[in-house]
């Protein structure tokens, strides 16, 4: 009974961590490339902003014409950026929805200058073609 407790216990965590990995690649393989920001709570942005996924680690923010480069990375649904050159902009998304397209996330976390900043906002970008 312990045996067949135990063996079922590793084939669900087996399980879970294939699953993440699942989602890991694939929104790292949707990620590369530019994306607009098209909606905030569903308004339209009031600031132009595009983000630049260069390499699996590299991303690029553009705002107002000034470009930050900055680190970002996946785990499962979770994505988080940080640019240092941007006030030390750091955020932390619940990716809810990502095709070839769209990307709509949740900030969960966002952090400029150690001020804790717009927790909640649902962003929209759509990807530009190449």
């Amino acid at each position: 009974m312990k045996r067949t407790f135990c063996l079922s216990l590793a084939f669900l965590v087996v399980l879970m961590t294939a699953s993440c990995q699942k989602n890991y690649n694939h929104y790292r393989e949707l990620a590369y490339g530019r994306w607009d920001l098209v909606s905030v709570d569903g308004t339209a942005p009031g600031d132009a902003e595009q983000l630049y996924f260069t390499t699996s680690t590299s991303v690029t923010l553009t705002r107002d014409g000034q470009s930050y480069q900055g680190q970002y990375q996946f785990y499962c649904n979770m994505l988080t950026t940080y640019f240092e050159q941007y006030q030390g902009l750091f955020q932390e998304w619940r990716v809810e929805k990502m095709e070839d397209s769209l990307m709509r996330a949740v900030v969960e976390f966002c952090e400029i200058d150690g001020d804790t900043l717009c927790t909640g906002t649902v962003l929209e970008y759509r990807k530009l073609p190449q």
